[in-house]
């Protein structure tokens, strides 16, 4: 049944995001990252402190949030119903970031975990990395439309949602007037190729980070 189903492609409608259902995460909604996330903090010499989560109330910029390979669908490109281990990376790596920014996490057809355990055994899952990429492509396009409004947006990924970010900056941001808005990409859980002794390369204007307050 396994290999049956891995054999066929995820078949479901593209998704609307102009439909709030096809995000984990917006703001001023009760969702994944509308949560408590106060948590202790040990400190190096043992001793314990409670630190309060505080929501950002009007924060001056915004967190577009892509998430990593996690779903356990049977199929090679998940569906569009969150499982808990979607919800569960939420709470772990986006929520918090709603301290400081408004954030924005679509749903997307990722290639699944099971996909990629089948490929590691010697199996050829029908997988459709260009699913993956036309979904939080056409998130990117609907809160441009409908949320940004010349605010500055820090893109935030993990494994694949950090490859399909790449993508994204590549193919729909870097040299085109968006590129303007985004303040910096955390791309974490992936490589990006650059020159040797430069900061470019992949992107040709958009450089690493050397520092902290580094933008752009």
């Amino acid at each position: 049944m396994l290999m049956l189903a891995l054999a066929l492609a995820a078949v479901s409608p593209d998704p609307d995001y102009r439909q709030d259902a096809n995000w984990l995460c917006r703001p001023r909604r009760q969702d994944a990252c509308a949560q408590d996330l106060t948590a202790t903090v040990i400190a190096a010499d043992g001793t314990r402190t409670i630190e309060a989560f505080e929501p950002a109330k009007n924060p001056g910029f915004d967190c577009f949030y892509v998430y990593p390979t996690v779903s356990l669908d049977a199929t090679p490109n998940s569906d569009l119903i969150p499982g808990p281990e979607e919800m569960r990376v939420i709470q772990f790596q986006a929520a918090r970031f709603g301290a400081k920014c408004r954030v924005y996490a679509p749903l997307y057809r990722q290639v699944t975990l099971t996909a990629l355990r089948a490929l590691m055994t010697g199996q050829t899952p029908a997988i459709d990395r260009e699913m993956a990429y036309r979904d939080v492509e056409a998130a990117w396009n609907d809160y441009l439309a409908r949320d940004n409004k010349g605010r500055g947006v820090v893109l935030i990924g993990h494994s694949q949602g950090s490859l399909v970010l790449t993508q994204l900056i590549s193919r729909a941001i870097e040299g085109k007037p968006t590129q303007k808005l985004m303040i910096s990409a955390m791309l974490i859980g992936s490589s990006l190729p650059v020159l040797e002794g430069k900061d470019i390369g992949l992107f040709k204007t958009i450089p690493l980070c050397r520092a902290a307050d580094q933008t752009g």
